[in-house]
């Protein structure tokens, strides 16, 4: 890559170098702050020496991580001072993707991105552009959102989303009305990990170390990964599960807990909309016409509503009510279940029958109980019913806001201003009506969460201009090329767009199609509370500016306004600074910036059993629309989903194409979580890199002796959609029939320039993923990450490398095929 600066093309590395950077040797400082490297959110002790970051440490005063710190925590002034980090802004003077760039003032850039997007706006519409973050890690995600909205343009969306987090917390939301984590401060005597590694993802402030804590104190664990993970090798009992078949495995726990007669079910008659009556022929819940459902009261044998307080409700059966035929909710679920029982469930799921009970008599019969979930159950086809079929777990077994159960903290923030006051998010319902992917997609639409766009449709729109065009794109960190499915058509997508403006530390492969490349602040560079209610009470982490920013730097807010005054659209955007913003939201929780820097942030309060209190209604219960807790969803049931949890087989898999099964023999998950990296980020980071210095594929030692292969071959995985080459890595914990691909890869000391992009196609496990139909959940329009075929064989060094280059050359030549779409 080159830029220029008015003396000619110069080296990129040379003229970002760390000649800029300050240092000194007087008294040292110890700034207290926040890790943002993941959702992790620890506290940090910045150690400063004349300006100059030279140690991070853990912050043992930290009420949450309480010293611990990773070892990407630990890398964090290397990342700080490295030599390749973007400090100026950025102008493509060549082709989109030439790699050629020219320095420019922050006037110019500023200038070209208010121009460039009300070019987009005048002729397309608001809605002709796009954007979103990366990993969320410091809360840029609402800056880019409500940037977007200030635009008005609905069309948010993110390498996450529907593929991460959102499904499990609509599921929580749905069921519960708010976001239930696992209670690890609460002292479980069970931990559940369901497809969830705490010990290298903490996700959200629940950090790993305290289920570890617990564990060895005597926590027994179940985990249910279809790798043997680090807990799994501590478990009582793991069960390595099918990828995909999640709600299989929990309708066939519950199967057992009911015909066990080992469910909480004090907490499910009172607590539940079990006992509710449900119309057999329409589906719908009987209503009683005041605002309550009905109930069969077992004294008077007849319909009743469900708030009579002398009302004694039957939890099953079948009854007749003004002619309609109707079942209890509890009653629909037991059936479900049966369809699942142990054996039936062992030939699905690839597990035993007798496993199956096992775990289920162990959740069921050992209180309190903590069920902690992880991404996986996001990333098929099943995903907006895996998270619901979690949370009746929870329900079942009576583990809700329970200590050590599972439980949604008192949040420190009631009365404080939200982000749709303090921005106005007062578009017209016609642009939400519009957002890409509502009509169909109707759970990420917002019935329980914020709305965003469907990836896939944000991809289709630019390339083919339907249903409407989308020419522009805004990106505060992120790397789509990388961490979006379908890499081949998310480089068209990028290279079709009339303008595309970036943010971030460094430049990456999808940042080199870009037209302006802005510098952006690290966590040691700026002031920013990691808003995350609901993940636990020690969600909100501040983190405080600990040096300046270096060269030319700038905070990611502070731009944001910057192009909306230049536009002349910051009428809900009056504020100069993050702090500002922040000081105006907490004082109406009677809070400031300076208190919540000294207390390390605004923490929740924990509470428990909130729903027999009147902490969300009068006469208790939860914030739902029954004011239970929903065994049977009326959010899922009102936009068209099964109200109770069912089973899609995968599109790729033995059961529903053997032919297909032939030629691509193994099952294929990607995206497990590795230490040192977060997702894309950090390849550039020598003591990261030095740890994990090239891409594996994990699979049996059966499988790859039947392939020739041995351990630190190369081999290439290929899928019907693509290739990507990576290292064999020998893991016999985990069936034969799997195998598991690293994502995230690329190659920052390679050349930049496409189609090359830092070897984005070389080792890039999005080259292997779907993105369209039947790839995709009818809910959330998530994409199939885990659960897809392909086959592997080995390759040598320069049979890989060429692989790489074809499959850059055949997104290049798709280009041509796209434009005449």
């Amino acid at each position: 890559m080159s830029m220029t600066d008015g003396a000619g093309e110069i080296d990129f590395s040379v003229a970002q170098g760390s000649g800029e950077f300050p240092g000194g040797r007087s008294e040292t400082q110890i700034v207290k702050s926040g890790c943002f490297f993941c959702h992790g959110g620890c506290g940090i002790d910045v150690h400063v020496q004349d300006g100059r970051a030279v140690r991070v440490e853990g912050d043992p005063d930290h009420p949450n991580s309480r010293g611990y710190l990773c070892v990407k925590g630990r890398a964090g002034i290397e990342l700080l001072y490295h030599e390749d980090r973007l400090l100026h802004p950025l102008k493509r003077v060549g082709a989109r993707g030439e790699g050629r760039w020219a320095r420019i003032s922050w006037d110019e850039a500023i200038d070209t991105c208010a121009v460039e997007l009300k070019k987009v706006i005048d002729r397309y519409g608001p809605l002709g552009i796009t954007g979103g973050d990366g990993t969320k890690a410091d809360e840029v995600a609402w800056i880019v959102d409500l940037f977007l909205l200030n635009l008005g343009s609905t069309n948010r969306t993110g390498p996450g989303r529907a593929q991460c987090m959102l499904p499990r917390r609509a599921a929580s939301n749905a069921t519960f009305g708010n976001y239930y984590t696992p209670d690890y401060e609460g002292d479980p005597r069970l931990i559940v990990l369901w497809g969830d590694q705490p010990e290298i993802s903490n996700h959200n402030s629940i950090l790993g170390f305290k289920m570890l804590e617990k564990n060895k104190a005597g926590a027994k664990l179940i985990v249910i990964d279809p790798r043997r993970t680090a807990a799994a090798r501590r478990a009582d009992i793991w069960l390595p599960i099918r990828p995909g078949t999640d709600v299989v495995l929990a309708l066939s726990m519950m199967h057992v807990m009911i015909e066990e007669d080992l469910f909480d079910r004090a907490f499910v008659e009172k607590w539940t909309n079990a006992p509710y009556l449900v119309d057999v022929e329409t589906g719908d819940l009987l209503p009683d016409g005041q605002g309550h459902y009905l109930v069969w009261d077992k004294d008077q044998c007849l319909a009743a509503p469900s708030n009579w307080p002398s009302v004694r409700p039957e939890l099953s059966g079948t009854f007749n009510v003004r002619g309609r035929v109707c079942k209890t909710a509890w009653e629909l679920l037991k059936e479900r279940c049966t369809q699942y029982e142990p054996r039936k469930a062992a030939a699905i799921t690839w597990l035993k029958a007798e496993d199956i009970a096992r775990a289920a008599r162990l959740y069921a019969t050992t209180k309190p109980a903590a069920l902690a979930w992880g991404v996986g159950l996001d990333m098929c086809i099943n995903a907006h019913q895996n998270g619901r079929a979690c949370t009746l777990l929870e329900c079942i077994t009576g583990n809700v806001d329970i200590p050590g159960g599972n439980m949604h903290p008192v949040p420190s923030h009631k009365g404080c201003r939200t982000f749709t006051d303090a921005f106005g998010e007062t578009l017209p319902e016609e642009a939400y009506v519009r957002q890409l992917g509502a009509e169909r997609f109707r759970l990420c639409a917002g019935p329980t969460t914020k709305r965003y766009a469907n990836n896939p449709a944000v991809l289709k729109a630019i390339l083919t201009g339907k249903p409407y065009p989308v020419r522009a794109w805004v990106a505060i960190g992120g790397n789509p090329l990388l961490t979006w499915s379908n890499t081949k058509e998310v480089y068209r997508a990028l290279m079709k767009l009339d303008f595309f403006m970036g943010v971030d530390l460094f430049m990456n492969p999808s940042l080199q199609l870009a037209d302006i490349v802005l510098p952006a602040p690290t966590h040691f560079e700026k002031e920013r509370l990691m808003e995350t209610h609901g993940y636990g009470p020690y969600g909100n982490v501040r983190c405080v500016r600990a040096v300046e920013p270096l060269g030319e730097v700038r905070d990611e807010f502070e731009v944001c306004g910057d192009i909306l005054r230049r536009m002349g659209m910051d009428r809900n955007w009056p504020w100069r600074t993050a702090v500002e913003f922040y000081e105006e939201r907490l004082r109406a929780a009677g809070m400031s910036w300076d208190s919540v820097v000294e207390a390390g942030g605004a923490f929740d309060r924990v509470a428990y059993r909130k729903h027999e209190t009147d902490h969300y209604r009068r006469e208790g219960g939860f914030p739902t629309a029954t004011g239970k807790a929903e065994v049977y969803s009326t959010v899922w049931r009102r936009n068209g989903y099964d109200p109770l949890p069912s089973y899609t087989e995968i599109p790729e898999s033995p059961y529903s194409d053997p032919g297909l099964m032939k030629e691509y023999p193994f099952i294929v998950i990607t995206g497990g979580r590795l230490p040192n990296y977060f997702h894309s980020q950090h390849r550039q980071v020598a003591t990261l890199r030095r740890l994990h210095p090239e891409p594996r594929t994990q699979l049996h030692p059966d499988a790859a002796a039947k392939l020739g292969i041995s351990k630190g071959d190369w081999v290439c995985v290929e899928s019907p959609r693509g290739r990507c080459v990576q290292r064999a890595r020998l893991f016999a914990g985990m069936d034969p029939r799997i195998v598991h691909v690293e994502h995230g890869w690329w190659f920052p000391e390679e050349k930049g320039e496409a189609p090359h992009l830092y070897g984005a196609f070389r080792s890039n496990a999005n080259t292997l993923t779907p993105n369209a139909d039947p790839f995709l959940d009818p809910g959330f329009g998530g994409y199939t990450l885990r659960g897809f075929a392909a086959k592997v064989y080995k390759v040598t060094e320069e049979e890989a490398k060429r692989i790489g280059r074809e499959e850059a050359m055949d997104a290049s030549e798709g280009m041509e095929e796209a434009a005449s779409v």
